[in-house]
């Protein structure tokens, strides 16, 4: 059986020399498809740990979701550099300021690091809403990573998002403040002599007076 087969081996030497060449050249590329893709995966992976990510979005306020703002943050794992905005078209702030005037957005950002946010107050929606959200705007931004690679992000801000929203009871945080507000006015009442504490006052013969009579 051994014999045959050393046999067999030497009357087919060369088709299985072929046959092997093929296996290991069908092999050796198998192995440098799955390297280069291991490869570009560790390249993306290092990218998005230096890849900035900038994001700006409308937030009502908890206390009343009429007032508005604006939110500015770095979702991204990386920092952003030489950040700098541009509105289109340009947007009246509530107190008749263009948001393009107002120093972020005129000026920029050096520097914005991960998970870093600038949030602000835009606009009252309270008997105009129909009339910003007739009237979307964009902001433009453009930023670069640690390795000056440059970025180009447009948000389209649109007001009517919030169309037929509503606030039901009021935002925990307000009424906790509340709550304080009012322990503080009860507290300075007392100290000031506005409202007397009643106070009844035991000497020892009254307190053994007391158990005698149970």
């Amino acid at each position: 059986m051994i014999q045959e087969f050393f046999d067999f081996i030497g009357q087919n030497q060369g088709p299985l020399s072929l046959l092997f060449s093929l296996i290991v050249t069908v092999s050796t590329v198998v192995y440098a498809i799955l390297t280069w893709r291991l490869v570009s995966e560790t390249q993306k992976m290092r990218k998005m740990q230096i890849e900035p990510k900038i994001s700006i979005i409308l937030q009502p306020c908890e206390e009343w979701n009429a007032f508005v703002d604006l939110v500015i943050q770095n979702i991204g794992l990386g920092a952003a550099y030489d950040v700098s905005f541009a509105v289109e078209p340009d947007f009246t702030c509530e107190l008749g300021q263009p948001l393009s005037q107002v120093g972020i957005i005129k000026n920029g950002l050096k520097y914005l690091a991960p998970g870093q946010k600038y949030q602000f107050f835009l606009i009252s929606t309270a008997d105009k809403f129909d009339e910003l959200k007739n009237n979307p705007f964009s902001i433009h931004v453009i930023y670069k990573d640690c390795i000056k690679e440059e970025y180009a992000d447009t948000f389209f801000i649109d007001f009517g998002q919030f169309d037929g929203m509503s606030q039901v009871g009021t935002a925990p945080l307000h009424k906790i403040a509340q709550s304080l507000e009012r322990l503080q006015k009860d507290i300075n009442n007392l100290s000031t002599g506005w409202k007397k504490m009643q106070v009844i006052a035991y000497t020892p013969e009254d307190v053994e007076r007391e158990r005698n009579k149970r």
